[in-house]
């Protein structure tokens, strides 16, 4: 603190440096200036911590110590464990201090897919359960490659290990949590040995093929993109530092789908409601299946029209507040709660209207230097469920 009463240091969050696997401390970074994490949907998130001046100086011993890949960043609020993931990118000079990491994700990113993983037609399954099988398996099998031995001039194998064999394990498959609905979106499709890797898969499927994913600490959480992690208490504009916003998205409106296949095959779903008050208004959709591969049945190219036809009509009317939004919390509204992919109810009362619409968390990201913490967030409006039980199974 100064003569003044400001602040020098970050008071609320502590950082600590973990070998691989969180589970051996290696040491505490102390005086923290700066610290930022963040919680994101489909999408691997980042922190960085920052230490400066003296107290830089002072812990050079530490900071030397630390070598990206290898060792990893974790971030507490208080006593929540919030926080963690591998080293990215350590910056060092003198008198300052900047860790960059990613949250656990990142780890999928470096393992190939090392066999053919096939749900070709009848053998298709739920997406959740693909990708879920997938992740369990590579992370957890080693797999040999051909080195050249420059003594014998011959290439021979060297085996490589599972990332849970190592000495220390990762240990993000004890807590790999894919959550299940019923009717949750198929696949039927394929990839083949060395493609790609289990985080490109990730995202790929959940760009295009009906998924949501998150990290929280060590665990990876997966879904049906129509489903959710849970409900918080419904906010308001008293829990936002912006005003909130209500619109109405032409733009997301049909009253028809149909999703195209190969070789002229489809699915369909119509809305009959409004549907002459608004017209025959029709999009098209991609199968949710990989190029080159056999044909999902025609029950479920007509359950993924469904999918994308339904909450469309009427025109969907958005109760939003501005990307990045300051949050205020409470004691009913805690950061524990803060979860990518958990809905929030969002009621506004503008003029005339009151409206109460469910949001999805996409992006939180809590900020904390000098001046104090900001907490921030990014929410779009959730898709009803394909299905009438909303509780998992």
């Amino acid at each position: 603190m100064t003569g003044e009463g400001k602040r020098t240091c970050v008071e609320g969050h502590s950082a600590h440096i973990y070998d691989r696997g969180g589970r051996r401390r290696i040491g505490v970074l102390r005086d923290l200036s700066f610290v930022q994490w963040a919680r994101e949907r489909d999408s691997t998130s980042e922190a960085t911590v920052r230490i400066t001046g003296d107290a830089c100086d002072a812990q050079q011993d530490l900071l030397d110590k630390i070598r990206s890949k290898r060792h990893e960043l974790v971030i507490f609020r208080g006593d929540d464990r919030v926080w963690e993931g591998p080293i990215w990118r350590p910056t060092l000079q003198t008198g300052f201090a900047e860790i960059v990491a990613k949250d656990v994700t990142q780890y999928l990113y470096g393992q190939p897919l090392t066999q053919e993983w096939s749900n070709l037609y009848p053998n298709t399954t739920e997406v959740t359960t693909r990708i879920g099988d997938i992740i369990a398996y590579e992370m957890t099998h080693g797999r040999t490659m051909q080195v050249y031995d420059a003594a014998t001039d011959t290439w021979v194998d060297a085996p490589v290990s599972a990332w849970e064999s190592l000495d220390p394990a990762l240990n993000i498959i004890d807590f790999l949590t894919v959550h299940h609905f019923p009717n949750e979106a198929r696949y039927s499709g394929r990839t083949l040995p060395y493609q790609m890797t289990v985080g490109e898969h990730l995202s790929g499927l959940a760009r295009q093929q009906g998924i949501d994913f998150t990290a929280v600490g060590r665990a990876i959480h997966i879904w049906d993109t129509s489903r959710n992690l849970g409900v918080t208490q419904t906010l308001t504009e008293a829990n936002f530092t912006t005003d909130v916003i209500v619109s109405e998205y032409g733009a997301d409106h049909t009253q028809a789908a149909y999703v195209v296949a190969q070789e002229g095959a489809y699915g369909q779903a119509l809305n009959l409601e409004n549907l002459d008050y608004y017209g025959p208004w029709t999009t098209m959709y991609t199968v949710y299946n990989d190029e080159g591969t056999e044909q999902p049945t025609q029950s479920e190219l007509n359950s993924q029209a469904q999918r994308n036809v339904s909450g469309r009509s009427p025109a969907p009317l958005e109760v939003r507040v501005p990307d990045n939004s300051g949050l205020i919390l409470s004691d009913t509204l805690t950061i524990n709660e803060l979860v990518a992919g958990v809905q929030v109810p969002l009621r506004a009362t503008l003029g005339p209207r009151k409206i109460t619409q469910r949001q999805k968390l996409d992006h939180l990201q809590v900020t904390e230097d000098e001046n104090g913490e900001t907490i921030q967030v990014t929410l779009t409006p959730a898709t009803r469920p394909d299905g009438d039980d909303e509780e998992p199974v």
